[in-house]
């Protein structure tokens, strides 16, 4: 009998361990904030065999541009319009396409979880990369590739922030005569972000990209920032959102320019984004 009960104590010990660190280990529940802040990537991978298809629009005149009332704030402005689908085929992978129509760039990306938050685990990290290929007419420097190193960090079940190490051949734009031409052979920036949830399903949300330091002297450009409101409502996501860059892809946000003009930080455009899941979603 009392082999019995040692043996039954310590099945119950081994197994409270385990339970213990099952608990350590299991992922928290990411904030309702989908693949993207607002123009920048999260961490966050939907389950496998999730769809998402997204649409952004990005005004192009500043609000206080002219006269504001006659452009209605800008919303009579051309715009930059990106459309994009991603689909996830297997555990932790991401595969995305979305096409922009500045420089007709069709971006084509993957991203992988590497690990997610937990209590045994302080940040959850993804790895992101791709290419843009501008098809445009009269543009030299047509591909760019791109890699991104995501990291957030979630404080309590309300608020995070990320951190997104990038790098980008080809980058930015300049005109020589009717060409359109990369400012850079290889950029490198460093955006970050962050979200507040002001109830469930409601956020706050702010992006900043630094000024890039190696851009040529004829080209003085403040830091790009964006901020928003984000609604998520069953498999959808809606967007509005100020910002002072119409940057939508990884080659045209990372040099902190748009098309060869440095970015002011007194601009402000509206903008907005529709997302869309389909199928299994977490």
């Amino acid at each position: 009998m009392t082999d019995r009960r040692i043996a039954l104590l310590l099945v119950f010990f081994v197994s409270a361990v385990a339970a213990q660190a099952q608990d350590e280990t299991k992922p928290f529940r990411p904030l309702p904030l989908g693949d993207v802040l607002l123009t920048l990537p999260t961490s966050h991978m939907p389950e496998r065999g999730t769809w998402e298809v997204k649409f952004s629009h990005r005004f192009n005149q500043s609000i206080d541009e002219g006269e504001a009332v006659h452009s209605l704030f800008g919303l009579d402005s051309g715009a930059n319009v990106t459309m994009g689908l991603s689909y996830v085929p297997m555990r932790d992978l991401q595969l995305a396409i979305a096409r922009s129509n500045v420089l007709d760039t069709l971006e084509m990306s993957a991203k992988y979880l590497l690990f997610q938050q937990a209590a045994a685990i302080p940040l959850s990290a993804a790895l992101r990369g791709g290419a843009d290929w501008r098809s445009e007419r009269n543009v030299d420097d047509r591909l760019s590739l791109f890699a991104q190193a995501i990291v957030s960090r979630q404080f309590g079940s309300r608020a995070a922030v990320y951190v997104m190490p990038t790098f980008v051949t080809n980058a930015g734009r300049a005109s020589s005569g009717d060409a359109s031409v990369a400012l850079f052979d290889n950029a490198f920036n460093v955006p970050v972000g962050a979200s507040f949830m002001v109830r469930r399903g409601l956020s706050l949300v702010v992006e900043v990209v630094p000024p890039n330091g190696d851009l040529p002297d004829s080209v003085d450009a403040d830091f790009g920032w964006a901020f928003g409101i984000k609604q998520a409502l069953g498999g959808h996501w809606f967007e509005v959102l100020l910002t002072n860059n119409n940057a939508t892809t990884a080659d045209q946000y990372t040099t902190s320019t748009y098309q060869g003009a440095g970015l002011r930080s007194g601009d402000i455009q509206l903008g907005f984004n529709i997302e869309r899941r389909f199928g299994r979603r977490r």
